[in-house]
């Protein structure tokens, strides 16, 4: 009797993995809790965190490679897969990454480990990728067909059957660039979606900020003026938020290319607030369900990833599934309430596009404008930069002038030409 072959059955077809949903964060928005939400459902097929986020960076450098390299190149830089603790670097997410996230302590006893079997992974993903093409070391495989064999090849790994269902892709892009997700919306378009994470604009600007400050060893002085930036710039839709600003090609305003994508993405573009997945999570996720078009499961009120009990840290303390601890800290030590009262009439327009409550004179245009001149007195946020870098020297203290400057010309430049010429944020589910 001749010995079966292994490649014989290939499983799950990946090309029937048409439908991917990207989500992305607006600062310190808990985009992670909130895929870990969507972990268990058994029509998602996602990976841990931000792992796969710099997916389009690891396929510019080996996706010219014949399939069995380019496996083998993934297996390699993508250890944390096996192993949670490891120190080698993700694509675009750095090194340590499985710790970062406590990924290590999983389950209902902190005593788990996140990981698949190497031999395992590899010799599924090697099956899915000769269903693209028949020859290892001469075939050649499109981009998205290696990531929808990545996402089946991990799920059948976990031991999953996907026989019969309508699998959706949970990519985790994380950041809010368009460098992150024009490959993504290249390749998956019109089976795309962006579900944005969103958070009350001032507790997400503190929050990013003393991110930022733990992480950085030497903070740069531009940090402040980085923070207020992004909080601009990520509430909109990602191409909306680059392809209409002044600094792109005139040429893209009259490009009708350009000003569908960017209209498609705008309609196609979601966020979710935190408070609302802490505090309504049954009735928040159903709406992310009926947007998506997922079933609903009592799964999806369980935060885990790989099906095991996620926590995480925050605030110094160690939490996990629904509570109230993240959304409650006030980040006192970056924002006064001299800050809080500035920044209102800053965000108001966030405020009144998602619902957050706000008093409404902190719309008033005139009021909107006029608040910049309480700008004159440095923010807590800035004090506390400026206190650890300890300037010393004439020249020191000159550079501090010139960011104190340069930050409120910048940021009210950049605010201005949007309250001139509004786009349109990203709408709420």
């Amino acid at each position: 009797m001749s010995e079966s072959n292994p490649f014989d059955d290939l499983g799950f077809d990946p090309r029937q993995v048409e439908r991917l949903v990207s989500i992305h964060y607006y600062g310190r928005s808990g985009s992670i809790f909130l895929q870990s939400l969507l972990d268990g459902h058994p029509d998602v097929l996602t990976f841990p965190a931000n792992y796969l986020g710099g997916y389009y960076s690891f396929w510019l450098e080996y996706g010219e490679l014949s399939p069995l390299h380019i496996v083998k190149a993934f297996l390699h830089h993508y250890e944390v897969l096996f192993d949670p603790t490891t120190a080698e670097e993700v694509f675009d997410a750095g090194a340590y990454t499985g710790l970062e996230y406590d990924f290590d302590k999983m389950g209902p006893n902190h005593d788990e480990a996140l990981g698949v079997d190497r031999q395992r992974f590899g010799d599924i993903l090697l099956k899915k990728c000769m269903i693209e093409v028949g020859d290892f070391e001469n075939g050649r495989l499109e981009r998205k067909f290696f990531l929808q064999a990545l996402h089946v090849a991990y799920a059948e790994a976990l031991g999953r059957d996907l026989t019969g269902r309508r699998p959706l892709i949970v990519f985790q892009a994380h950041t809010p660039h368009v460098d992150v997700i024009e490959k993504l919306f290249a390749d998956f378009v019109p089976r795309i979606r962006f579900l944005h994470s969103l958070r009350d604009p001032i507790a997400t600007t503190a929050s990013w900020f003393n991110e930022m400050m733990r992480f950085l060893d030497d903070p740069p002085l531009v940090l402040p003026r980085r923070t207020l930036g992004r909080s601009i710039d990520h509430a909109k839709p990602i191409l909306s938020q680059h392809l209409n600003k002044d600094i792109i090609d005139q040429r893209l305003e009259t490009d009708p290319d350009t000003q569908r994508a960017i209209s498609w993405v705008a309609e196609h573009s979601r966020g979710v607030r935190l408070e609302d997945l802490h505090t309504r999570p049954r009735e928040t996720i159903e709406k992310i369900c009926a947007w998506l078009d997922l079933a609903w499961h009592d799964c999806l009120l369980e935060s885990t990833f790989d099906g095991k009990l996620w926590h995480w840290s925050t605030g110094g303390r160690t939490v996990s599934g629904f509570q109230t601890t993240t959304i409650k800290q006030s980040h006192s030590d970056a924002v006064s309430w001299f800050d809080r009262l500035r920044l209102r009439f800053f965000y108001a327009d966030k405020y009144a596009a998602w619902d957050y409550p706000l008093a409404p004179w902190y719309r008033w245009p005139l009021l909107r404008l006029l608040s910049f001149g309480l700008w004159f007195i440095p923010f807590r946020f800035e004090m506390v930069l400026w206190r650890r870098r300890k300037a010393k020297s004439r020249e020191e203290w000159r550079e501090v002038f010139l960011y104190y400057r340069d930050m409120r010309q910048n940021i009210f430049s950049r605010w201005y030409s949007e309250f001139k010429k509004p786009i349109e944020l990203l709408k709420r589910l």
